[in-house]
């Protein structure tokens, strides 16, 4: 649990400094990217915001990396809102016009009630 909190407070902050860079405040489109694959760790994410689909992509791989993830994938991109949700083990995402649609479809996504919102972020 400490390591989904570690990981959701290290997401805050690399999009709460995109956003204060302009970098996310600005952005059209947004991408999340998790590494699921050490199933002994809670899974890694980075989130990504720019101008084009790809752009966004590029730093959510970035910052998934950067977080610790050696297996990182592309696990959903947005023009609008998106959410992580994860239940320490496994990651479900949602993608809404809102940011609390994004956040329910992501929680919807578990089946276990276990889940918690780690991520979440609108263009």
């Amino acid at each position: 649990m400490k390591n989904i909190v570690k990981i959701g407070l290290l997401a805050l902050f690399s999009v709460t400094a995109a956003a204060s860079s302009g970098m996310a405040a600005e952005s059209k489109w947004g991408a999340f990217a998790v590494d699921t694959s050490d199933k002994t760790k809670a899974p890694y994410y980075g989130v990504g915001g720019g101008d084009t689909e790809k752009e966004a992509s590029d730093y959510a791989m970035k910052f998934c990396k950067e977080e610790g993830g050696k297996e990182c994938t592309l696990a959903v991109t947005y023009e609008q809102c998106g959410a992580l949700a994860s239940n320490g083990k496994s990651i479900w995402w949602g993608v809404a016009p809102s940011q609390k649609d994004a956040e329910v479809q992501a929680l919807q996504g578990c089946k276990d009630g276990a889940c918690k919102v780690v991520a979440s972020d609108c263009n």
